[in-house]
């Protein structure tokens, strides 16, 4: 807000300015002293990259979301033919466990190894229950209907956490209309409740995570290339902030949260001739380190990376490569 000026023509402001010095210039030197202090993170990374390798391949150029079931499987997505597959990794051979009947961009298992489908064919979260065919458990908030989930997490505690962002192109920065949503496990007899954590106003909200202690909740808004952090203060009144700025690409496709509080975050691009990268950031919300995707045998992954999730052993990351079909495995232990 502008000031207006007195009679003396000086903003209130000015008039309260300390004075210039009498020697005509200030000893700023005498006024404070700046010490420079070199924050580093309590992460050595060491310059050796991790072990990159080729858990499978042939699952289908639409593929993304890998995510561990209740039996500590390794599952992926197809978001063009609909299929949940789970991926053998001792073999590498895949099979089809369902189909959505949509167009799967997500899917997570809860604690009780209930398995939940973001569906941006159905404008829909789903729920399957083994043997029968998935259905609608959440299409709209109050008398809006979502555009599109894109992914699905679960706390420790069991609350779903959702992103809803419609197609790639529909919650851009021109339109930045994405929400993410959470929808508390009952308790008490208490009833589970929907509510949104962030309302139409994300540019592409897409992968979501939990840490491992439930404190906090990222996601990634892709169209903004940057990383959001969730918390609660007080319980169940949530506050969202930019934990991390990334440059470089489109944006954020998906994150996974390390048992030490290590993100690893796929970055999607549309550049043929860029490689697929892992960005790791510190709990601080400092890039420490950026992986190339690329296996010893030569296979490289695009820059269309579409998925991330732990191992169910935590020392290991699956990433899919939403332009080949195949799903890479790093170390990170």
């Amino acid at each position: 807000r502008s000031q207006e000026s007195g009679e003396d023509g000086r903003t209130p402001a000015s008039r309260h300015a300390r004075p210039p010095c009498r020697h005509g210039k200030r000893r700023l030197d005498t006024i404070m002293a700046y010490t420079q202090i070199n924050v580093e993170s309590s992460f050595d990374v060491g310059s050796a990259m991790p072990s990159v390798f080729v858990a499978a391949s042939g699952l289908g150029e639409a593929v993304c979301s890998p995510f561990i079931d209740g039996t500590g499987g390794l599952n992926v997505v197809d978001s063009s033919t609909g299929d949940v597959i789970a991926v053998d990794l001792s073999s590498g051979q895949a099979s089809v466990v369902m189909n959505s009947g949509g167009a799967p961009s997500g899917a997570a298992v809860n604690p009780d190894g209930d398995m939940f489908i973001a569906d941006i064919g159905h404008a829909a979260v789903m729920t399957a229950s083994e043997g029968l065919s998935p259905s609608v458990y959440c299409d709209k908030y109050e008398d809006h209907s979502f555009k599109g989930p894109n992914t699905v997490a679960f706390d420790v505690n069991g609350t779903m956490f959702f992103t809803d962002s419609g197609p790639l192109g529909e919650t851009g920065i021109e339109a930045p209309t994405g929400s993410v949503y959470a929808i508390t496990a009952p308790s008490n007899g208490q009833r589970e409740t929907l509510k949104p954590l962030a309302s139409q106003c994300l540019a592409h909200p897409c992968g979501v995570a939990a840490a491992p202690d439930g404190t906090f909740v990222y996601v990634c808004e892709m169209m903004q290339n940057r990383i959001l952090r969730f918390f609660q203060r007080p319980t169940g009144v949530f506050h969202c902030s930019v934990f991390a700025q990334l440059s470089g690409g489109v944006g954020p496709s998906a994150v996974a949260v390390a048992p030490d509080g290590r993100l690893f975050v796929t970055v999607f691009d549309v550049d043929p001739s860029a490689a697929g990268r892992v960005v790791v950031v510190s709990p601080e919300g400092k890039v420490i380190q950026e992986i190339t995707v690329a296996a010893a045998d030569g296979t490289s992954a695009s820059s269309e990376l579409t998925g991330i999730a732990l191992s169910s052993d935590k020392s290991r990351v699956y990433v899919t490569d939403g332009n080949s079909g195949v799903l890479f495995g790093i170390s990170i232990a």
